[in-house]
């Protein structure tokens, strides 16, 4: 197996030179081949799908099913395979943010093979038989996990959104919450209703019917699609970048029924978003981890430039607002080594020389050249989605903006309130620590469930004067 995904990895793995032999080097063209193929699959853009919807819809379930090639029993079989803890598997709820992937051959088959013995995927034979890869980013849908699952729509920037509806359920819980976080995040969505094999005929149509009705309304202004053949995948496919076309699935984890379509569908998606590969780099942490005899290792989003293995960064900001050049020791993707990464793309990096206790999620690793600058303070201009009173002056919410997650104050706004539907300039202050921002950054607002999304429209610098009165020095 190859353990390069560079195309010329190989050569310098295995250490070198001709092969003399004619069968020996038909063997090594083979496997150069295979490294060739494997490296396409790792580095180029994969399309990421955020999993939502209301607990019990069948979220995890369905990525069961797709992922492991084996129909649900019924009683949560396919969705015991996707689970990372313990507690996990005996509630049968996601309490965190998990990532699997599916692969497709150039004729359109789903390529993913289960290992005989633990059931487990091998990450890297998927990517090496794959001519297209998804990957699929699971999220909870109970609500006192909702910021783990705001964390994952804000900090893994998916490409698309798949609002997962229990047929016999309906519109209930956190399903409406994650409609309006996708739809605030401008993510393409499309819907799936599951679970048709146990729902009578009238109460899968009112679903239906109060699914479509949502999609038309005003705070959505979607087309709802009813997929039913492969005619209508291929026009919602391609016109689903749009933003308003939503296709809607009826799918069943149990029988089967429709799960071609929604394949051929995934299989017809392309990434959104184009990176520029010649920027200076920036890499933003969404999660760190002690492995044995590797160290501290960090996962997270490569924003825009590229990372290659042993590029010196500068890591941050700490408590003080300062920055620290930090070397890549190894780089993995995909579960795979891998020599560099472009923008755009997942990744694990391995540090040298640092305790992970001094790193969170929320920081960066970006160029020199960025000469980056920490804040405590910014503007925004928000939208109040929803509040029970008023918003004033000195009030703290969590803030969500790409991996960081920290509570605010507003200290000023241009208006006198805030109520429902209102649009303002707000002065926000974060109340632990400063954070690494730009402008145009979306983030979203909340206490409890989502109050308000907007954008970053002006950064302010950090002073020392600023740092000791947010520390408290003063």
């Amino acid at each position: 197996m190859c353990t390069s995904v560079s195309p010329t990895g190989f050569w310098e793995t295995m250490g070198g030179g001709p092969c003399t032999s004619k069968s020996g080097g038909m063997f090594l063209q083979k496997i150069k081949v295979k490294c060739v193929h494997l490296a396409i699959q790792v580095l180029r853009l994969v399309p990421r799908v955020a999993v939502v919807g209301n607990v019990d819809a069948g979220k995890s379930t369905l990525l069961g099913v797709l992922t492991h090639g084996e129909l649900d029993n019924g009683r949560g079989f396919a969705r015991q395979k996707l689970f990372r803890h313990k507690h996990e598997m005996e509630s049968g709820r996601t309490s965190s943010v998990g990532n699997d992937i599916l692969g497709f051959d150039q004729e359109g088959q789903v390529v993913n093979k289960p290992d005989s013995h633990g059931g487990g995927l091998d990450w890297t034979k998927i990517c090496e038989k794959s001519s297209k890869v998804i990957t699929f980013i699971d999220l909870a849908g109970h609500e006192k996990y909702l910021k783990t699952t705001v964390f994952g729509m804000t900090g893994h920037l998916p490409d698309f959104c798949m609002l997962m509806v229990g047929s016999n359920a309906g519109i209930v819980g956190m399903t409406k919450e994650h409609l309006g976080l996708a739809l605030a995040l401008n993510v393409p969505v499309f819907v799936v209703v599951t679970k048709i094999d146990m729902c009578p005929a009238n109460i899968l149509q009112e679903t239906l019917k109060l699914l479509q009705r949502l999609l038309k309304s005003p705070g959505c202004r979607k087309i709802p699609v009813l997929v039913q053949n492969t005619d209508d995948v291929i026009v919602t496919a391609s016109n689903f970048s749009s933003e308003r076309m939503c296709p809607i699935f009826q799918i069943s984890n149990v029988t089967g029924e429709n799960m071609d379509l929604l394949k051929m569908f995934l299989n017809l998606l392309s990434s959104r978003t184009n990176f520029n590969n010649d920027e200076p780099a920036e890499f933003q942490i969404d999660d760190t981890y002690s492995v044995p005899g590797v160290g501290t290792v960090v996962s997270g989003t490569t924003l825009r430039g590229m990372i290659r293995l042993n590029d010196t960064l500068l890591l941050g900001p700490d408590p003080l607002g300062t920055f620290i050049p930090i070397a890549v020791k190894s780089i993995h993707r995909k579960r795979m080594p891998v020599r560099e990464v472009r923008g755009g793309q997942t990744a694990s990096f391995a540090l040298k020389k640092i305790k992970r206790s001094s790193i969170r999620k929320g920081m960066v690793m970006v160029s020199p050249k960025l000469m980056p600058q920490a804040t405590w303070e910014f503007e925004a201009e928000i939208l109040v989605l929803h509040h029970p009173t008023t918003i004033s002056p000195r009030y703290q919410a969590m803030v969500h903006c790409g991996s960081i997650r920290q509570t605010a104050t507003i200290l000023t706004m241009n208006r006198d309130c805030l109520r429902t539907g209102d649009k303002a300039s707000v002065h926000f202050r974060f109340i632990k620590t400063p954070e690494y921002l730009h402008c145009d950054q979306k983030l979203v607002f909340r206490e409890g469930r989502t109050k308000a999304v907007g954008t970053i429209t002006k950064v302010l610098e950090l002073t020392i004067m600023s740092c000791q009165l947010c520390m408290g020095f003063t």
